[in-house]
């Protein structure tokens, strides 16, 4: 008489499993046996599918991993946001690579070995290479886990980020290291010896290196990675983003989000817009194309200054960027930037999502509002918020950002409604 929930099935299996945890209201388990499987199901690309758990979702098809994330964003926006929407929402994206897409990854370290935590613990399982990342991710990894095994010195680390530089997938590779005790508290030194070691290898191979609280956001980056973006006017822009600020990690699914968000965006000519949570550009500097004039927010000072030379090299004159937390920024420090109120407010924040902020969302009385997350129980609880304070769901799409993972991804639009306005 109660739910239980299995990893590793897809929809339509037949299978036996065990009770692996009771947690009262629900019940955990795991497979045992594969009876009769799903019509979904697949063998999953990866050797280290089992171990790993990185990609929960490898076992299914990409067409029923789009399905199903439409799906949980819409129980999610029916059992927590307790709303009711009448629209079907669109993947967008639908034929983007399921591997070879992702333009960052961070490998963990442990005694010699490189991979990924296995789920829910900081148990190590050593991989030999990962289906997800782009090519000269994948170069670079392969080197490094040589390096590991041959320089003791190097191991003294908690994890290297790798990341790619170019505009296209092959252009190259950064390297980002992370001190010991980092993960735990956000700060840790490395040591001469290890920073030498990673030195010469990467002054070997010609990858930049860098590594984490060691730079001041006065000066400049040791490198940055570029991706292109189609603007409002169909140009071409280029942005680039430091090791220390968030990298959108799938270039093709981005492209596409961006493209729905500005279309979404509905600008009247003149219009103006608050981007919060604006990281180094991405929606901002398409987004000012259209403008008359964008106010962009964020907490990662790296990323603002990454935001403030991504604008001024578009040859953009109309955006301002403010560095903090978006929660706590007044209303009125808005408008006197804007010049007014805004047309259009745009979140897009973590997986925490954007609780803080929506009161500030609200009181700026935008005509529109497009939210996108990666998260849909707290896009969900947000949207409960949204609901309340007047505005519709107009339209919303899936995106595969994150193919073979448990991400979803969505990008809605709402407008304000004064019929139901409290």
């Amino acid at each position: 008489g109660r739910v239980v929930f299995i990893p590793r099935t897809v929809p339509g299996d037949s299978v036996r499993f065990r009770i692996s945890e009771d947690k009262g209201r629900f019940l955990r388990g795991e497979i045992e046996e594969i009876e009769s499987p799903g019509a979904s199901r697949r063998e999953p690309p990866c050797p280290h599918w089992a171990s790993c758990g990185g990609c929960p979702l490898q076992q299914m098809t990409p067409e029923a991993q789009a399905e199903s994330k439409k799906q949980i964003f819409l129980d999610a926006v029916a059992r927590i946001g307790k709303i009711d929407i009448d629209i079907e929402p669109e993947i967008i994206a639908a034929s983007a690579p399921e591997f070879a897409y992702r333009m960052r990854a961070r490998f963990q370290i442990k005694h010699g070995r490189i991979g990924f935590f296995a789920p829910g613990t900081r148990k190590l399982i050593p991989i030999e290479g990962c289906l997800l990342v782009e090519e000269s991710i994948r170069a670079a990894f392969a080197e490094i886990r040589e390096f590991l095994k041959l320089e003791r010195a190097a191991r003294v680390l908690e994890a290297v980020e790798i990341s790619s530089l170019g505009d296209k997938p092959d252009k190259g590779a950064g390297l980002f290291l992370y001190p010991i005790g980092w993960h735990d508290n956000g700060h840790g030194t490395i040591s001469k010896k290890t920073r030498r070691a990673w030195e010469v290898f990467s002054e070997k191979n010609g990858w930049p290196l860098a590594a984490a609280g060691g730079r001041k956001p006065a000066e400049p980056p040791s490198w940055k990675s570029s991706y292109e973006l189609k603007t409002s006017t169909n140009e071409t822009a280029i942005l680039q983003v430091s090791p220390e600020a968030f990298l959108q990690p799938n270039r093709r699914v981005n492209e596409s989000i961006v493209r729905a968000v500005l279309e979404m965006a509905a600008l009247p000519e003149g219009g103006r817009a608050v981007d919060l949570f604006c990281g180094a550009g991405n929606f901002a500097v398409p987004l000012a194309e259209k403008a008359a004039r964008i106010v962009g927010v964020e907490s990662n000072q790296f990323a603002v200054k990454d935001a403030e030379v991504n604008a001024k090299q578009a040859g953009l004159k109309n955006t301002h960027f403010i560095k903090s937390e978006a929660g706590r920024v007044e209303a009125n420090t808005i408008e006197d930037a804007l010049g007014g109120k805004p047309d259009l407010v745009l979140l897009d924040p973590p997986r925490p999502g954007a609780l803080e902020t929506i009161p500030l969302a609200v009181a700026l009385k935008p005509n529109r509002i497009v939210y996108v997350s990666c998260n849909p129980a707290t896009f969900a609880r947000d949207a409960r918020e949204l609901s309340d304070a007047g505005y519709r769901m107009e339209a919303a799409f899936i995106a595969p950002m994150f193919p073979n993972t448990a991400h979803v991804e969505s990008v809605t639009s709402w407008a304000f409604d004064s019929s139901t306005a409290p």
